[in-house]
């Protein structure tokens, strides 16, 4: 079978090799998965440069050690050489030992997974916990994009944040596919959104798509733009660029407002005055969506991923597309994928 490995962390997705291997054998709880769907998110470049590996390794309880582990004890990912890709959709083809894998066989699933076992390959070997049937109604464009955006925007919106009907909030990367979600959750939660972006042309495509409040940093000061829309400072700001950007999101803030941190697009770190913090008496915290599903009980995971598939078939949470690549065309989708100013996800197609 086709399917997309590194041998070693590299910032060069040229050396993401597409190779024959042979398809794995599921074990006890796990389901072979024919994959037919799978998207191209910023987390995949993650596991291909190591920015997961260095960020744990950064941490003080990791100190000293040879290769990083959670907070649990536990190697928290891989290392090289993997199969590449965190989530998708595919038909359970096979299953080993266990009553849960059997009753998936033949079913069509969304599944999240990544390294060792990717999704961007024709077959994928997944623990039967992680295989979620997907409503027959739900295109396969969207049901491969089903976890890492949606269930984020849906987990930080109305679990972590709590956004409070007549609230604000302001984030960056507004240009992106899960902002795009907490534009439709604002609709839906009766919320406000200011939209950050760095260009003036994506300022324009968000404003014929709809968006109120837009600030484009290539002709504005963030500050000095929300201000003007929301004087007295936003209760809640999103930032996944960090940087100065993120930096200058955190002064909006009213007083006893909150920052989540959520992604690092700048690559570039936080940088502020501690009173910025102190004098307002705000709060920044970090999100990171295996640790936040690790924290609740199978039911309660489970009651996430339902309700994200209702949110999913009402349009509410679902996944704008800009262009579907063959997997013979891996290198392409990757350029694609890393490309500013996109509308809508990368795809790669695994069918027949």
């Amino acid at each position: 079978m086709k399917s997309a490995w590194i041998q070693s962390f590299t910032n060069d997705p040229a050396e993401v090799e597409l190779r024959q291997v042979d398809p794995p054998t599921p074990g006890a709880g796990q389901v072979l998965v024919r994959m037919r769907m799978a998207p191209v998110n910023p987390s995949d470049f993650n596991y291909i440069e190591g920015t997961y590996q260095s960020g744990f390794a950064r941490l003080i309880w990791n100190q000293g050690a040879d290769r990083p582990s959670d907070r649990h004890g536990n190697p928290p990912f891989p290392w090289p050489p993997y199969s590449l890709g965190v989530e998708g959709v595919g038909v359970v083809e096979k299953a080993g030992r266990g009553f849960l894998g059997k009753r998936l066989v033949g079913k069509r699933v969304a599944v999240v997974s990544g390294p060792p076992n990717g999704t961007w390959q024709e077959h994928t070997l997944i623990d039967a916990q992680r295989a979620f049937p997907v409503p027959r109604g739900l295109t396969d464009e969207q049901a491969c994009s089903f976890f890492v955006n949606p269930l984020t925007a849906l987990a930080l919106i109305r679990h972590v944040l709590q956004v409070p009907a007549g609230a604000t909030v302001l984030q960056t990367a507004a240009g992106s596919a899960l902002a795009g979600m907490v534009r439709n959750l604002a609709r839906d939660d009766r919320f406000s959104v200011i939209d950050v972006v760095r260009s003036r042309a994506g300022a324009e495509r968000l404003r014929q798509s709809g968006s109120e409040y837009i600030v484009a940093l290539e002709d504005e000061d963030l500050v000095g733009a929300v201000h003007r829309v929301a004087p007295g400072g936003v209760a809640f700001v999103l930032d996944c660029v960090g940087g100065p950007t993120g930096s200058d999101a955190l002064r909006c803030l009213k007083p006893g407002g909150r920052m989540v941190c959520y992604g690092t697009l700048s690559g570039q770190p936080l940088s502020l005055p501690p009173r910025d913090l102190m004098m307002p008496m705000t709060r920044i915290e970090g999100f990171y969506l295996p640790a936040f599903l690790a924290d609740r009980s199978l039911l309660q995971r489970l009651g996430l991923v339902r309700k994200t598939a209702k949110l999913i078939e009402q349009g509410v949470l679902d996944t704008p597309v800009e262009q579907t690549y063959r997997l013979d065309a891996l290198h392409q989708a990757l350029d694609h994928a890393r490309r500013p100013g996109r509308t809508g996800k990368v795809l790669l197609d695994m069918s027949p």
